[in-house]
């Protein structure tokens, strides 16, 4: 083969290789900012749920340039035109400012409220766990509204997915249940 040939194919093997890795460092920052995140609002000291521009992140982080911006906030369309100075607080450490971590973390050692049991980690593939909170209502942790979230997990009771599902069908429906004592 010719040189050339050879130069050619050095070449294209170096592009491809640095194509892919930037590529990889964009999914990384897609995956970084993807989802649902809480944060304190630098005007009412309030949380609310802010949703990161994901997708635009890991493009600018392609292209070697970091540009995080809000896509949604639970403020807008009110406070749209915000300086959405509440990213600082997010680029330090978006991880744990996302909902999925903030309760994966609750319900790490944590045992069921009524069959005691532990509850397992939780799975984007499996059925979520719930909460009972302090008025015996019971519902599944991702129906809670994100920026609710915090105060909620500080006064619930971690249920899970069995007990979540009889225990809201008891309360739901009490004429259709019977309750007989366990027989030894």
């Amino acid at each position: 083969m010719a040189p050339e040939l050879y130069t050619l194919i050095a070449f294209l093997v170096i592009t491809v290789a640095y194509l892919i890795h930037r590529v990889w460092v964009g999914g990384h920052d897609f995956r970084k900012y993807f989802g649902k995140m809480l944060v304190t609002c630098p005007e009412t000291h309030e949380t609310v749920a802010v949703k990161v521009a994901s997708g635009r992140a890991a493009v600018a982080s392609m292209i070697g340039k970091e540009h995080v911006e809000l896509s949604n906030c639970t403020r807008w369309p009110e406070k749209a035109d915000c300086d959405q100075a509440c990213l600082n607080e997010l680029k330090a450490d978006p991880e744990n400012h996302q909902v999925w971590t903030i309760a994966s973390k609750w319900y790490v050692g944590k045992d069921c409220f009524f069959c005691h049991r532990p509850i397992s980690e939780l799975s984007h593939l499996d059925h979520s766990p719930g909460v009972v909170g302090p008025d015996g209502k019971i519902i599944e942790w991702d129906e809670v509204p994100p920026e609710k979230l915090p105060e909620t997990l500080a006064s619930a009771q971690p249920v899970c997915w069995n007990c979540n599902v009889v225990e809201s069908f008891w309360q739901q429906h009490p004429d259709m249940v019977i309750q007989r004592p366990w027989k030894h």
